[in-house]
């Protein structure tokens, strides 16, 4: 049944019975437990360091995605990325719970809005305001929409347990990078956010809609807060976004 509104991206079809769905053209082959990273030459350091054998990719018409796996003695886990944005997000989690993953990790950057956040700082996303346009194909509208609680809660645990610092707070998710005006970070950080990205409403959606236990590791990058954009070399801090990596791959083992 479809929920009626004046503008498209509040109506909200409750039909479960897609035209197209992943399950029917994709098959379980995957390992259950998956992190998803935006930080590829990090990842691209990590695969030749411990020699990551391709399992499987995600395609699209811009490039396809590989799938690594990564086995011990005592774990078995894939390593992949998603193309940016809610969109992206949302397709890669589907396709992957398709093919068997059933437990995910998410790390990668994010915009700082408040200016006490440090460069490198780990944020654990409780929730995510909905300023994006997939969600709402998932969940009826709402303002806000939670991470998977259980799953947030072991991370803060396991991060505790391994000594990392970090914060947990509320993320801001935007489609439009070069739309967050001083207005609206403003208003943003008046409710509560201290983050802004472009993917965690969407994976937080995606989550809640099939049940699947999902959080994310987000690391303070360029700084927004101020009058002026400060890139702060974000893009360019290896050792932290590499460490942001290895850490994320931890806590999924132990998951």
């Amino acid at each position: 049944m479809i929920v009626k509104n004046q503008y498209p991206i509040c109506e909200f079809d409750t039909n479960k019975n897609p035209i197209i769905h992943p399950t029917s053209f994709l098959t379980e082959s995957l390992p259950k437990k998956c992190v998803i990273t935006y930080l590829r030459k990090e990842l691209e350091q990590f695969v030749e360091e411990n020699k990551l054998p391709i399992i499987g990719y995600l395609n699209s018409e811009v490039f396809d995605i590989p799938i690594y796996e990564y086995a011990t003695d005592t774990d078995r886990l894939c390593i992949t990325m998603a193309l940016c944005g809610a969109p992206g997000a949302a397709v890669a989690l589907e396709e992957l719970y398709a093919m068997g993953c059933e437990t995910f990790i998410v790390c990668g950057g994010a915009g700082a809005l408040t200016n006490d956040s440090k460069v490198g700082e780990i944020i654990v996303p409780v929730s995510a305001i909905r300023d994006e346009g997939t969600s709402y194909h998932y969940l009826a509208p709402s303002r806000e929409i939670e991470c998977h609680k259980e799953t947030a809660r072991k991370v803060v645990s396991y991060l505790k347990e391994m000594e990392v610092p970090f914060k947990t707070g509320k993320t801001w998710t935007s489609d439009a990078i070069y739309r967050e005006t001083p207005d609206m970070i403003e208003r943003r950080r008046n409710e509560g956010c201290i983050t802004v990205e472009m993917e965690a409403a969407a994976f937080f959606a995606v989550s809640h809609y099939y049940h699947i236990p999902l959080a994310q590791l987000l690391y303070a990058g360029d700084d927004v807060s101020g009058e002026e954009w400060d890139s702060r070399n974000w893009n360019t801090q290896k050792n932290i976004r590499y460490e942001l990596l290895r850490i994320a791959i931890e806590i999924v083992k132990k998951l």
